[in-house]
């Protein structure tokens, strides 16, 4: 008693068929290693530059902030400069702000180049490190995330080390 359910007999003889009297299909040809990497080696390159790039601008806005504040100094826009600075304690005045960052201030006494070096997360804020040229190490810039306000950073991850 042979049972038809549409398609599924004709599908069984055709098997069966093939199976008696030679009639199979050629098996796809296997394809080199270097074709089956090449997909797994794109997407992995791929994702390699994505992250890479997300690490170059993963503090973007920090590192703008920390770069337009040594452009004032450079400038001579030193009440700029200042108006970066997160003087909300009051402890930080112009004066004090001037010693540090003024024409023959403490970090830019001969200064002729400043540039960002590297930044860190730290929670709801971005450590950013500045080589100033005159100056013997990095300087470390705490900037907050959500008013990008400067201030000195308590933690220098390059204290102690030479250039």
């Amino acid at each position: 008693m042979v049972l038809q359910y549409g398609r599924g007999t004709v599908m069984a003889e055709r098997l069966i068929g093939s199976l008696i009297y030679g009639e199979h299909e050629a098996p796809k040809p296997r394809r080199s290693w270097k074709e089956r990497w090449k997909v797994p080696a794109i997407i992995a390159v791929a994702l390699l530059l994505i992250a890479g790039a997300a690490y170059k601008f993963a503090n973007y806005r920090e590192e703008s902030q920390v770069r337009r504040f040594l452009e004032d100094v450079r400038s001579g826009r030193y009440e700029d400069a200042y108006a970066r600075w997160d003087a909300s304690g009051g402890g930080y005045t112009l004066d004090d702000f001037l010693d540090d960052w003024g024409k023959d201030g403490y970090y830019t006494e001969g200064m002729t180049s400043a540039a960002v070096i590297d930044s860190n997360n730290a929670g709801s804020s971005v450590i950013v490190y500045v080589q100033v040229d005159s100056y013997k190490e990095p300087i470390a810039l705490r900037v907050d995330k959500s008013s990008l306000r400067l201030s000195f950073s308590p933690v220098n991850k390059y204290e102690g080390r030479k250039r």
